[in-house]
Protein backbone atom coordinates (compact mmCIF):
# COMPACT_ATOMS: atom_id res chain seq x y z
CA UNK A 1 0.00 0.00 0.00
CA UNK A 2 3.05 2.44 0.84
CA UNK A 3 4.18 1.75 -2.51
CA UNK A 4 1.26 2.62 -4.22
CA UNK A 5 0.26 5.59 -2.40
CA UNK A 6 4.38 6.62 -3.35
CA UNK A 7 3.80 5.80 -6.93
CA UNK A 8 0.75 7.73 -7.30
CA UNK A 9 2.40 10.75 -5.69
CA UNK A 10 5.55 10.45 -7.94
CA UNK A 11 3.39 10.13 -11.14
CA UNK A 12 0.75 13.75 -10.07
CA UNK A 13 4.41 15.37 -9.26
CA UNK A 14 5.72 14.75 -12.83
CA UNK A 15 2.61 15.78 -14.01
CA UNK A 16 2.53 18.87 -12.10
CA UNK A 17 5.68 19.83 -12.95
CA UNK A 18 4.59 19.92 -16.57
CA UNK A 19 6.97 16.64 -17.26
CA UNK A 20 4.35 14.98 -19.35
CA UNK A 21 3.33 11.20 -19.49
CA UNK A 22 5.66 8.37 -19.80
CA UNK A 23 6.11 7.37 -23.42
CA UNK A 24 8.75 4.67 -22.72
CA UNK A 25 6.33 1.92 -21.03
CA UNK A 26 6.54 -1.73 -23.14
CA UNK A 27 8.28 0.44 -25.98
CA UNK A 28 11.20 -1.16 -28.15
CA UNK A 29 14.55 -1.61 -25.72
CA UNK A 30 17.96 -2.47 -26.35
CA UNK A 31 21.15 -2.73 -24.45
CA UNK A 32 25.18 -3.13 -24.57
CA UNK A 33 24.78 -6.70 -22.73
CA UNK A 34 22.48 -8.43 -20.27
CA UNK A 35 23.41 -10.09 -17.28
CA UNK A 36 22.17 -13.31 -16.50
CA UNK A 37 22.67 -15.21 -12.70
CA UNK A 38 21.50 -17.74 -10.63
CA UNK A 39 19.55 -20.96 -10.31
CA UNK A 40 17.50 -21.03 -11.99
CA UNK A 41 19.10 -18.13 -14.03
CA UNK A 42 17.37 -14.59 -13.76
CA UNK A 43 18.25 -13.04 -17.38
CA UNK A 44 17.82 -8.91 -16.44
CA UNK A 45 17.11 -8.21 -20.12
CA UNK A 46 16.38 -4.24 -21.15
CA UNK A 47 13.13 -4.32 -21.88
CA UNK A 48 12.40 -4.98 -17.76
CA UNK A 49 13.46 -1.43 -17.61
CA UNK A 50 9.81 -0.24 -19.04
CA UNK A 51 7.32 -2.92 -17.87
CA UNK A 52 5.56 -0.47 -15.46
CA UNK A 53 7.11 -2.77 -12.62
CA UNK A 54 9.09 -0.19 -9.91
CA UNK A 55 10.10 -2.89 -7.54
CA UNK A 56 12.87 -2.38 -6.86
CA UNK A 57 14.19 -5.78 -5.59
CA UNK A 58 16.71 -7.24 -8.33
CA UNK A 59 15.31 -11.10 -7.92
CA UNK A 60 11.96 -10.19 -8.05
CA UNK A 61 12.70 -10.10 -12.13
CA UNK A 62 12.33 -6.65 -12.97
CA UNK A 63 15.52 -4.70 -13.14
CA UNK A 64 17.61 -4.74 -15.83
CA UNK A 65 21.56 -4.52 -15.88
CA UNK A 66 24.43 -5.19 -17.58
CA UNK A 67 26.80 -8.05 -17.86
CA UNK A 68 29.92 -6.91 -15.43
CA UNK A 69 32.47 -4.82 -16.30
CA UNK A 70 35.13 -7.13 -17.66
CA UNK A 71 32.72 -8.22 -20.08
CA UNK A 72 31.14 -5.12 -20.76
CA UNK A 73 33.29 -2.26 -19.59
CA UNK A 74 30.90 0.82 -21.16
CA UNK A 75 27.36 -0.44 -20.74
CA UNK A 76 24.55 1.49 -22.21
CA UNK A 77 21.00 0.85 -21.90
CA UNK A 78 18.39 2.51 -24.72
CA UNK A 79 14.70 3.03 -25.37
CA UNK A 80 12.83 3.50 -28.54
CA UNK A 81 9.79 5.47 -28.77
CA UNK A 82 8.94 4.73 -31.89
CA UNK A 83 8.90 8.07 -33.37
CA UNK A 84 10.39 11.37 -33.09
CA UNK A 85 8.97 12.86 -29.72
CA UNK A 86 9.69 15.98 -27.05
CA UNK A 87 11.62 14.52 -24.44
CA UNK A 88 11.32 16.98 -21.47
CA UNK A 89 12.93 14.33 -18.17
CA UNK A 90 13.06 11.25 -17.33
CA UNK A 91 13.19 9.17 -13.93
CA UNK A 92 15.23 6.09 -13.61
CA UNK A 93 14.30 3.47 -10.15
CA UNK A 94 17.36 2.83 -8.63
CA UNK A 95 17.71 -1.31 -7.35
CA UNK A 96 16.19 -1.72 -3.88
CA UNK A 97 18.14 -5.00 -1.88
CA UNK A 98 21.91 -4.30 -2.88
CA UNK A 99 24.33 -2.35 -5.11
CA UNK A 100 22.63 1.17 -5.07
CA UNK A 101 26.12 3.30 -5.89
CA UNK A 102 25.25 1.38 -9.37
CA UNK A 103 23.22 3.95 -10.50
CA UNK A 104 25.85 6.60 -10.67
CA UNK A 105 28.17 7.97 -13.34
CA UNK A 106 25.58 8.01 -16.07
CA UNK A 107 24.91 10.28 -19.14
CA UNK A 108 21.49 10.29 -20.89
CA UNK A 109 21.09 11.41 -24.33
CA UNK A 110 18.41 11.55 -27.21
CA UNK A 111 19.35 9.93 -30.91
CA UNK A 112 17.75 10.80 -33.58
CA UNK A 113 18.18 7.26 -35.11
CA UNK A 114 19.65 3.95 -33.56
CA UNK A 115 22.25 4.42 -31.13
CA UNK A 116 24.09 1.30 -31.79
CA UNK A 117 24.52 2.05 -35.60
CA UNK A 118 24.01 6.03 -35.43
CA UNK A 119 27.16 8.06 -35.85
CA UNK A 120 25.57 11.01 -35.35
CA UNK A 121 26.20 13.43 -32.16
CA UNK A 122 23.01 12.86 -29.69
CA UNK A 123 21.47 15.99 -27.91
CA UNK A 124 22.64 15.61 -23.98
CA UNK A 125 19.52 15.43 -21.61
CA UNK A 126 21.42 15.11 -17.71
CA UNK A 127 23.71 12.97 -16.14
CA UNK A 128 23.71 10.86 -12.74
CA UNK A 129 26.30 11.17 -11.00
CA UNK A 130 25.92 9.71 -7.93
CA UNK A 131 23.79 9.19 -4.03
CA UNK A 132 21.11 7.66 -5.37
CA UNK A 133 19.58 5.60 -2.16
CA UNK A 134 18.44 2.24 -2.17
CA UNK A 135 14.96 1.50 -3.89
CA UNK A 136 14.78 5.32 -4.90
CA UNK A 137 13.31 6.98 -7.46
CA UNK A 138 15.49 10.12 -9.26
CA UNK A 139 13.88 12.54 -11.13
CA UNK A 140 15.95 13.94 -14.23
CA UNK A 141 14.85 17.36 -16.44
CA UNK A 142 16.09 17.97 -19.71
CA UNK A 143 17.00 21.47 -19.83
CA UNK A 144 16.21 22.75 -22.28
CA UNK A 145 13.96 20.44 -23.66
CA UNK A 146 15.38 17.61 -26.54
CA UNK A 147 13.70 16.25 -29.51
CA UNK A 148 14.80 12.47 -30.68
CA UNK A 149 13.74 8.93 -31.19
CA UNK A 150 16.06 6.70 -29.19
CA UNK A 151 16.78 7.57 -25.10
CA UNK A 152 20.33 5.94 -24.29
CA UNK A 153 21.02 5.70 -20.51
CA UNK A 154 25.42 5.00 -20.93
CA UNK A 155 27.79 4.06 -18.03
CA UNK A 156 31.27 4.79 -20.21
CA UNK A 157 34.54 3.08 -17.69
CA UNK A 158 32.00 1.60 -15.57
CA UNK A 159 33.53 -0.74 -12.79
CA UNK A 160 30.57 -2.39 -12.06
CA UNK A 161 27.47 -3.13 -14.13
CA UNK A 162 24.78 -0.23 -15.04
CA UNK A 163 21.25 -1.52 -13.13
CA UNK A 164 18.36 0.28 -13.40
CA UNK A 165 14.59 -1.43 -12.22
CA UNK A 166 12.44 1.32 -14.01
CA UNK A 167 12.61 3.98 -16.20
CA UNK A 168 10.20 6.50 -17.00
CA UNK A 169 10.65 9.09 -20.09
CA UNK A 170 8.44 12.39 -20.09
CA UNK A 171 7.64 13.88 -22.85
CA UNK A 172 5.26 13.55 -26.09
CA UNK A 173 3.50 16.36 -26.88
CA UNK A 174 3.84 20.04 -25.82
CA UNK A 175 0.80 22.30 -25.53
CA UNK A 176 1.62 24.73 -27.96
CA UNK A 177 -1.26 26.63 -29.34
CA UNK A 178 -0.37 26.30 -32.53
CA UNK A 179 -3.51 27.71 -34.31
CA UNK A 180 -2.47 31.13 -32.80
CA UNK A 181 -1.09 33.18 -34.67
CA UNK A 182 2.13 35.59 -33.25
CA UNK A 183 1.68 39.00 -34.24
CA UNK A 184 4.79 39.82 -32.23
CA UNK A 185 8.23 39.28 -32.92
CA UNK A 186 9.47 36.13 -31.76
CA UNK A 187 12.72 36.97 -31.60
CA UNK A 188 12.97 39.69 -29.90
CA UNK A 189 15.33 39.08 -26.65
CA UNK A 190 15.89 35.46 -27.16
CA UNK A 191 19.36 34.20 -26.61
CA UNK A 192 21.73 34.51 -30.03
CA UNK A 193 25.49 33.59 -30.67
CA UNK A 194 27.58 34.28 -33.86
CA UNK A 195 30.73 33.27 -34.98
CA UNK A 196 32.70 36.82 -33.96
CA UNK A 197 31.67 40.52 -32.59
CA UNK A 198 32.97 43.68 -33.64
CA UNK A 199 34.52 46.08 -30.61
CA UNK A 200 35.91 49.71 -31.35
CA UNK A 201 38.02 50.37 -28.29
CA UNK A 202 38.22 54.24 -29.03
CA UNK A 203 34.02 54.36 -27.78
CA UNK A 204 33.93 51.24 -25.93
CA UNK A 205 31.74 49.94 -28.06
CA UNK A 206 31.16 46.01 -28.48
CA UNK A 207 28.44 45.22 -31.24
CA UNK A 208 27.41 41.94 -29.38
CA UNK A 209 25.14 39.51 -31.23
CA UNK A 210 22.29 40.22 -28.68
CA UNK A 211 21.76 43.67 -30.16
CA UNK A 212 20.63 42.47 -32.94
CA UNK A 213 17.11 41.31 -30.99
CA UNK A 214 17.22 43.51 -28.01
CA UNK A 215 14.29 45.73 -29.84
CA UNK A 216 15.97 48.33 -30.57
CA UNK A 217 15.70 49.89 -33.93
CA UNK A 218 18.42 52.47 -33.78
CA UNK A 219 20.37 52.31 -36.70
CA UNK A 220 23.19 54.41 -35.96
CA UNK A 221 25.74 52.12 -35.25
CA UNK A 222 28.60 54.33 -33.18
CA UNK A 223 25.56 56.68 -31.41
CA UNK A 224 22.87 54.33 -31.05
CA UNK A 225 24.59 51.44 -29.96
CA UNK A 226 21.96 48.79 -30.82
CA UNK A 227 23.50 47.39 -33.74
CA UNK A 228 25.19 43.70 -33.98
CA UNK A 229 29.00 43.19 -36.19
CA UNK A 230 31.13 40.70 -36.89
CA UNK A 231 34.65 41.00 -36.45
CA UNK A 232 37.74 41.69 -39.17
CA UNK A 233 38.93 38.65 -39.95
CA UNK A 234 35.83 36.75 -39.71
CA UNK A 235 35.51 34.91 -43.38
CA UNK A 236 32.24 33.38 -42.97
CA UNK A 237 30.46 35.83 -40.26
CA UNK A 238 27.15 34.46 -39.15
CA UNK A 239 24.53 35.32 -36.24
CA UNK A 240 21.84 32.26 -34.87
CA UNK A 241 19.25 32.85 -32.91
CA UNK A 242 17.21 30.37 -30.60
CA UNK A 243 13.92 30.99 -30.57
CA UNK A 244 13.06 29.00 -27.90
CA UNK A 245 10.37 26.76 -29.29
CA UNK A 246 9.24 25.60 -32.68
CA UNK A 247 8.02 27.38 -35.11
CA UNK A 248 6.01 27.54 -38.43
CA UNK A 249 8.45 30.04 -39.65
CA UNK A 250 6.92 32.41 -42.59
CA UNK A 251 9.52 35.72 -42.66
CA UNK A 252 12.74 37.59 -41.42
CA UNK A 253 13.01 41.14 -41.17
CA UNK A 254 16.16 42.67 -41.01
CA UNK A 255 17.28 46.27 -40.08
CA UNK A 256 20.12 48.28 -41.78
CA UNK A 257 22.65 50.17 -40.52
CA UNK A 258 21.95 53.46 -41.02
CA UNK A 259 24.80 55.96 -40.46
CA UNK A 260 27.05 53.94 -43.12
CA UNK A 261 28.10 51.15 -44.91
CA UNK A 262 24.32 50.23 -46.26
CA UNK A 263 26.04 47.90 -49.01
CA UNK A 264 27.36 45.60 -46.58
CA UNK A 265 23.87 44.22 -45.71
CA UNK A 266 24.27 41.54 -49.25
CA UNK A 267 25.30 38.05 -49.91
CA UNK A 268 23.70 36.71 -47.28
CA UNK A 269 21.52 33.35 -46.37
CA UNK A 270 19.22 33.33 -43.68
CA UNK A 271 17.84 29.74 -43.09
CA UNK A 272 16.00 27.72 -40.29
CA UNK A 273 17.40 24.55 -38.29
CA UNK A 274 15.68 22.45 -36.11
CA UNK A 275 18.73 21.67 -33.52
CA UNK A 276 21.30 23.75 -31.99
CA UNK A 277 23.83 24.05 -34.53
CA UNK A 278 26.76 24.10 -32.02
CA UNK A 279 25.72 20.95 -31.46
CA UNK A 280 24.28 18.49 -33.70
CA UNK A 281 24.80 18.74 -37.40
CA UNK A 282 22.17 18.95 -39.49
CA UNK A 283 21.20 20.44 -43.05
CA UNK A 284 19.32 23.84 -42.56
CA UNK A 285 16.71 25.06 -44.62
CA UNK A 286 16.71 27.70 -47.02
CA UNK A 287 14.43 30.62 -46.01
CA UNK A 288 15.39 33.44 -48.51
CA UNK A 289 18.57 35.61 -49.41
CA UNK A 290 19.48 39.31 -49.50
CA UNK A 291 21.62 39.95 -52.20
CA UNK A 292 21.99 43.76 -51.66
CA UNK A 293 20.65 47.04 -52.30
CA UNK A 294 19.08 47.73 -49.07
CA UNK A 295 19.06 51.42 -48.27
CA UNK A 296 20.38 52.65 -45.19
CA UNK A 297 18.37 52.07 -42.66
CA UNK A 298 15.54 50.66 -44.07
CA UNK A 299 14.36 47.63 -43.16
CA UNK A 300 14.04 44.52 -45.65
CA UNK A 301 11.76 41.34 -45.16
CA UNK A 302 12.69 37.64 -46.99
CA UNK A 303 9.51 35.61 -47.34
CA UNK A 304 10.59 32.29 -46.80
CA UNK A 305 10.66 30.37 -49.98
CA UNK A 306 8.63 27.81 -48.22
CA UNK A 307 7.55 28.31 -44.79
CA UNK A 308 9.43 25.89 -42.32
CA UNK A 309 9.40 24.45 -39.30
CA UNK A 310 12.58 25.64 -37.08
CA UNK A 311 14.19 26.73 -33.39
CA UNK A 312 16.86 28.15 -34.70
CA UNK A 313 17.71 31.15 -37.24
CA UNK A 314 20.95 31.07 -39.32
CA UNK A 315 22.22 34.49 -40.79
CA UNK A 316 25.30 34.07 -42.81
CA UNK A 317 27.15 36.16 -45.35
CA UNK A 318 27.90 33.58 -47.57
CA UNK A 319 31.23 35.65 -49.78
CA UNK A 320 32.53 39.06 -48.78
CA UNK A 321 33.91 42.14 -51.17
CA UNK A 322 36.81 42.66 -48.83
CA UNK A 323 37.85 42.50 -45.25
CA UNK A 324 35.57 45.36 -43.96
CA UNK A 325 32.42 43.51 -45.73
CA UNK A 326 31.15 42.76 -42.28
CA UNK A 327 27.73 41.42 -41.36
CA UNK A 328 26.10 44.58 -39.56
CA UNK A 329 22.48 43.85 -38.52
CA UNK A 330 20.77 46.41 -36.48
CA UNK A 331 17.47 44.56 -35.08
CA UNK A 332 16.26 41.17 -36.59
CA UNK A 333 12.76 40.30 -36.68
CA UNK A 334 10.62 36.93 -36.87
CA UNK A 335 7.57 35.82 -37.44
CA UNK A 336 5.47 33.06 -37.70
CA UNK A 337 3.45 30.71 -35.64
CA UNK A 338 4.12 27.91 -33.48
CA UNK A 339 4.19 24.95 -34.79
CA UNK A 340 2.25 22.02 -34.09
CA UNK A 341 2.73 18.16 -32.97
CA UNK A 342 2.73 16.66 -36.26
CA UNK A 343 4.70 19.42 -37.72
CA UNK A 344 7.99 19.03 -35.92
CA UNK A 345 7.96 15.55 -36.19
CA UNK A 346 6.56 14.84 -39.32
CA UNK A 347 9.94 13.68 -41.76
CA UNK A 348 8.12 15.58 -44.77
CA UNK A 349 9.22 18.41 -42.68
CA UNK A 350 12.22 17.20 -41.18
CA UNK A 351 14.33 15.72 -43.46
CA UNK A 352 16.96 17.80 -43.24
CA UNK A 353 19.13 15.27 -40.59
CA UNK A 354 19.02 12.50 -43.16
CA UNK A 355 20.08 14.34 -45.83
CA UNK A 356 23.20 16.14 -43.85
CA UNK A 357 23.90 12.66 -42.74
CA UNK A 358 24.08 11.42 -46.11
CA UNK A 359 25.57 14.36 -48.01
CA UNK A 360 28.85 14.56 -45.51
CA UNK A 361 29.18 10.57 -45.94
CA UNK A 362 28.36 9.62 -42.92
CA UNK A 363 25.40 7.17 -44.13
CA UNK A 364 24.54 5.12 -47.28
CA UNK A 365 22.54 6.82 -49.42
CA UNK A 366 19.94 3.41 -49.58
CA UNK A 367 19.53 4.49 -46.02
CA UNK A 368 20.17 1.19 -44.36
CA UNK A 369 21.30 2.32 -41.02
CA UNK A 370 18.18 3.71 -40.48
CA UNK A 371 15.22 2.12 -38.10
CA UNK A 372 12.15 1.45 -39.65
CA UNK A 373 10.39 2.24 -43.04
CA UNK A 374 9.42 6.20 -41.89
CA UNK A 375 13.37 6.89 -41.46
CA UNK A 376 14.05 4.99 -45.17
CA UNK A 377 11.13 7.17 -46.41
CA UNK A 378 12.79 10.30 -45.63
CA UNK A 379 16.71 9.31 -47.12
CA UNK A 380 14.73 7.71 -50.59
CA UNK A 381 13.11 10.84 -50.94
CA UNK A 382 15.79 13.13 -50.83
CA UNK A 383 15.67 14.30 -54.22
CA UNK A 384 11.94 15.52 -54.15
CA UNK A 385 13.27 17.88 -50.62
CA UNK A 386 12.52 21.35 -51.16
CA UNK A 387 16.04 23.60 -52.33
CA UNK A 388 17.92 23.09 -49.20
CA UNK A 389 20.67 25.89 -48.02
Amino acid sequence: MVFIVCLAALLAVAKASNFGFNIAQNRPTGSSSVFVNGVPAITASSNLAVDGNFNSDFFAGSCFSSDVPANDPNPFWFVDLGSRRYVSGLTLTNRGDCCADRLSGLTIEVFEFNPTTSTETPEFCSMVIGGVALGQTVSLSCSPTVTGRFVRIRKPAATDPLTICEVTVSGGNINYNFNKQPTINVARNRPVRATSQFSFAQTSLIASPGLAVDGNFDSQFITGRSCYSSAIGDTTPTLYIDLGAYFFINSVTVTNRGDCCAERLRNINISTLLKDPYRYLEYPKLCGTITGNVAGGANFTVNCFAPSVGRYIKIQKTSQVDSNDLLTLCEVQVTGRFASYTEVTDKTFDNDVARALVENGIIPADGSLFEGNRDRRAVSKRDEAPTMA
